[in-house]
């Protein structure tokens, strides 16, 4: 099955989940994180409300009484492990997204990169897979603690002012509720949603659903 996409001025991807399928050792993790914290692992529905928010969000659920020394150390020990984790499974970007990557690289696309990822990983993230061979480096946005987080559309429509692009011809990628929500919230005309066939589908005439970037057409 593939889906042939409409032109557009501008290409927004999210990146953990979307471009990068680390979801299970994202959630393997935070599960380790909040048994050492709070003596259980992380629940399947605290994982889906807590998917695509940033980690000082994440630990002020898990702890809301830390103070902020202790919340960044929690969250640090979190991403030393989740990073250990991607390193020994072998991961690389997800299926179709280099070759889909290349293709709009070569148009000459406005593309951007716009995730609650701390900005420490979207560095090794930008360092391990070459990331600035598509993307410039200030058009990938992470780590913003001057904004709210998804599903909050802020970060979509920092990334449209970012290359100069508008909702009207703007289509956003992503896999999260929260996020699909935010790109929605954000007034683009489309939402590409690269989902797991576990998930629940999201209904509306503005999003797509597809199992990898391997069924998108230009």
């Amino acid at each position: 099955m593939s889906f042939q996409l409409p032109n557009a001025d501008g290409y927004i991807f999210d990146f953990n989940g979307t471009l990068y399928w680390d979801s299970q050792e994202n959630k393997e993790a935070w599960s380790a994180t909040f048994e050492s914290v709070r003596g259980t692992p992380l629940a399947d529905d605290e994982f889906a409300l807590l998917n695509g928010r940033t980690d000082d969000e994440t630990v002020i659920y898990l702890k809301p009484d830390a103070p902020c020394e202790e919340r960044a150390k929690i969250a640090d020990s979190k991403e030393l492990l989740y990073k250990k984790l991607c390193i020994e499974h072998g991961l690389e970007l997800s299926p179709g997204a280099e070759e889909f990557l290349s293709k709009l690289k070569e148009r000459g696309a406005k593309m951007a990169i716009a995730s609650s990822a701390p900005k420490c990983n979207m560095n090794w993230y930008i360092e391990e897979y070459g990331l600035d061979r598509f993307f410039k480096l200030s058009e990938i946005i992470a780590g913003r603690t001057d904004i709210p987080s998804k599903p909050n559309p802020a970060i979509f429509s920092l990334a449209m002012s970012c290359l100069g692009t508008t909702p009207e011809r703007t289509i956003i990628f992503e896999d999260s509720a929260s996020g699909v929500k935010a790109a929605l919230d954000s007034g683009v005309f489309l939402v590409v949603r690269i989902k797991d066939p576990g998930l629940d589908s999201i209904r509306d005439e503005r999003v797509i659903e597809v199992e990898s970037f391997s069924e998108l057409v230009l």
